[in-house]
């Protein structure tokens, strides 16, 4: 018996299946918070335009999201960019063809809609970076970028609220980390924040009283934070040597107890 294949796009009333799809194949993906900041108060996103579903028969088997937005050009010109992220295949349906159809589906949709580039971030959209060359993406190399952050404990708190989504191994449950991170060169404006690994995650003690000594001390600067972040989340291989590097400069700082060093060594 064959089995119908279809792609279609989310429809009105299925957002809370979408998003506890979502959590059941990446565990996790994220909360609904999270979900609504992306999928119903992104600037001109529309899901029942944006979002693909693949189906096989009257199953689920995997999708994926298309951002679109437009990119301001040096001459004043402006052009249509999208970046492809979300991309998931339920386990019953691995292996079958699921992925590569979503990924195509939403080259077609860009190339419809007039789009002249498009974007794959692997540590952000969860993208798979292995696969994206199979379809039509090439690795962008780019100078060294340098932002302005007006805000930047507003900024670090949002990022740290995504770091919580982190799942640790089981042996770093009950560990307390503090972090202090600075804003500047001259280390003149810093923030402390305090965190208990409860259940794998990681819970944030707004109470610093909380915490009176951490087994895990981490002093650092916001760019760094960033940059390590990222190494991590893609599997760097540049990652140890970036931390060393940063140690022997003294923009790193650690100190740990020996709690901390047993559950690490696994002793």
């Amino acid at each position: 018996m064959t089995v119908e294949r279809k792609i279609r796009y989310l429809r009105e009333g299925e957002e809370k299946k979408h998003f506890e799809t979502l959590n059941a194949c990446y565990n996790p993906w994220g909360d609904e918070k999270e979900w609504r900041r992306r999928y119903t108060q992104y600037p001109g996103f529309d899901f029942t335009k944006n979002v693909v579903i693949h189906e096989e028969g009257a199953d689920w088997a995997g999708g994926g999201t298309a951002w679109f937005r437009e990119a301001f050009l040096s001459n004043d010109r402006r052009i249509t960019v999208y970046e492809a992220g979300d991309l998931y295949v339920l386990p019953a349906f691995q292996g079958k063809g699921v992925y590569s159809a979503a990924m195509r589906s939403l080259n077609e949709m860009a190339q419809k809609r007039g789009t002249a580039l498009g974007f794959g971030f692997p540590s952000i959209y969860g993208v798979a970076a292995t696969a994206l060359p199979k379809y039509g993406f090439t690795d962008l190399f780019y100078p060294s970028t340098r932002i302005l952050l007006l805000k930047p404990e507003k900024f670090l708190d949002y990022f740290l609220s995504r770091l919580e989504e982190f799942v640790f191994p089981p042996k770093f449950d009950a560990l307390k980390i503090k972090l202090i991170v600075s804003f500047d060169e001259q280390r003149s404006s810093t923030a402390t924040k305090m965190f208990l690994v409860e259940k794998r995650k990681l819970k944030k003690l707004d109470n610093t009283s909380e915490v009176e000594e951490a087994d895990l001390t981490i002093k650092t600067n916001l760019g760094l934070l960033i940059k390590t972040s990222s190494l991590f989340y893609r599997h760097s291989r540049t990652l140890y040597p970036q931390l060393l590097w940063a140690l022997l400069r003294r923009r790193l700082g650690l100190r740990f107890s020996s709690r901390f060093l047993k559950a690490f060594l696994g002793l």
